[in-house]
């Protein structure tokens, strides 16, 4: 019985964060960078902006994906071991491909293992679209803990720094599992009530802490693009420098508010800053970027 009491408060605690590793501000700067292409209501799903793939990247472009298997370096990642997954699609977005997330009352969510030093490539550049917000979502509550979309971070660190109750979850997780959960999770959501820029923590331990870059209606059935400094968010979250970025994912879940939601991601980039900042000095964003 206390094992089963176990598995249950993991699996609840993993569907609101990350294991990852394997066996801000409403404009361009340091915190946050959203621009906007407008999708009307109804009909095919327009393209999202696009720019350059980083060929040399570490991440791989969702716009070179055709297919999601477990020989890729995008891969199905099993969440919470009764509940069912989300379905991910790669899908022709107006002659761009995009991943396309459908939750029914499910959560599931897509990994890609790295292994990086931050403070090297400190840019992420990602864009994404939902239908609509999930209603009565909230992110700081952990029966109502749901988002149609979510770009998650997982960063290695010394455990043995970690508070005792983390340790022992940990431990815990190991034993049952055989996975070893990440140091360290940062979690890029779009959250049905928080403000933008607000942090949270996971309801379940202190290595997961949750940024909103997104609220409300505002903004959905758009392509939204941002830049973040991931190394200057951890730092804003934990209150120190982060270690090694070991894997990178993205989370659509709707299995708290047991809701359908739909969203969609463009490619997801992690870049050098000199890259980040040449290009955002040498090229004005274009107009339709600025639409809503």
């Amino acid at each position: 019985m206390r094992r089963n009491v176990i598995v249950v408060a993991i699996s609840a605690w993993l569907a609101g964060c990350a294991a990852l590793g394997e066996p801000g501000m409403h404009a361009i700067g340091a915190g946050d960078d959203r621009t906007a292409a407008s999708a009307g209501a109804g009909g095919p799903i327009a393209a999202p902006p696009v720019e350059p793939i980083d060929v040399g990247g570490p991440v791989a472009p969702f716009s070179a994906l055709y297919a999601v298997d477990q020989k890729g370096p995008w891969r199905h990642w099993a969440i919470h071991p009764t509940k069912p997954p989300t379905r991910y699609r790669s899908i022709d977005a107006g002659g761009v491909r995009v991943i396309e997330a459908l939750a029914d009352g499910s959560i599931s969510g897509l990994k890609h293992v790295l292994d990086l030093d931050p403070t090297q490539r400190p840019i992420l550049e990602w864009r994404w679209r939902i239908d609509a917000p999930l209603q009565g979502a909230d992110i700081e509550d952990r029966f109502a803990d749901d988002s149609p979309v979510r770009v998650v971070l997982a960063f290695d660190g010394e455990h043995a720094d970690m508070p005792l109750k983390d340790q022992m979850l940990f431990e815990r997780v190991k034993l049952l599992t055989g996975q070893d959960l990440p140091y360290a999770t940062l979690m890029y959501v779009w959250c049905n009530r928080r403000p933008s820029e607000t942090i949270t923590q996971n309801a379940h331990t202190s290595r997961v802490r949750k940024i909103v870059v997104e609220s409300g209606t505002e903004g959905a059935r758009s392509w939204l693009s941002y830049r973040r400094d991931i190394v200057a968010d951890y730092e804003r979250a934990y209150g120190r420098p982060p270690g090694r970025l070991i894997a990178i994912g993205v989370i659509s879940d709707s299995d708290n508010t047991r809701q359908v939601a739909r969203g969609w991601y463009g490619d997801i980039r992690l870049l050098p800053r000199q890259t980040a900042d040449a290009a955002a000095s040498s090229s004005a964003v274009p107009a339709a970027l600025s639409a809503r």
